[in-house]
């Protein structure tokens, strides 16, 4: 794992215990409607935890004009080899 992996990987940790912060501090108060967007960085920060820097890439290629690139080099592969592949 490299050190850019394990930097992603703090952030997502970080990002879930101070959603998991909040999530407990929101309901020892009684409840309000902060819980929800707690919730969404909390499935951020686990998302974050188990994929780490491929979360970052997938983001950067899918905002690029080249997002349809991987799906264009597989259709050329499955053309060429008659798709046999799947």
């Amino acid at each position: 794992m490299t050190q850019r992996d394990l930097a992603w990987r703090g952030v997502g940790a970080v990002a879930f215990l101070f959603a998991a912060g909040i999530g407990l501090a929101d309901r020892l108060d009684g409840g309000s409607l902060l819980a929800l967007p707690a919730f969404g960085l909390a499935l951020i920060g686990l998302v974050l935890i188990v994929q780490g820097k491929r979360v970052a890439a997938s983001v950067r290629v899918e905002r690029s004009r080249h997002r349809a690139l991987v799906a264009a080099i597989r259709a050329q592969r499955a053309r060429r080899s008659g798709g046999a592949r799947r």
